[in-house]
């Protein structure tokens, strides 16, 4: 079965690379792009958008990475305040046993 879910994730990868490639050998013209003031140099359109499309990608990483690491935070707090509350019931239930 692993080697089925290799196989496949291979088999993708290499059909996004061809994509990428077609879109690349399409889109050949030279556009430059202006935002404020700061205008690029003259570069082919499909590299404009495949760059933009790494960087969108790596940013989405980064921020799905950010929020795990966010959750797994409040999830170690937490459950070091539970063992805190554990302790304590445990130890007041001893006390009402003795008492």
């Amino acid at each position: 079965m692993q080697w089925l879910k290799r196989a496949l994730l291979i088999i993708v990868l290499l059909l996004v690379a061809l994509a990428a490639l077609d879109f690349m050998l399409e889109n050949r013209q030279n556009v430059t792009l202006q935002f404020l003031e700061l205008q690029s140099p003259a570069l082919p359109l499909s590299l404009f958008v495949i760059v933009a499309f790494v960087l969108g990608g790596l940013l989405g990483i980064f921020l799905g990475w950010m929020i795990t690491a966010r959750l797994r935070l409040q999830l170690m707090l937490q459950s070091n305040e539970l063992n805190r509350h554990r302790k304590e019931i445990d130890k007041l239930r001893t006390q009402a046993i003795k008492g």
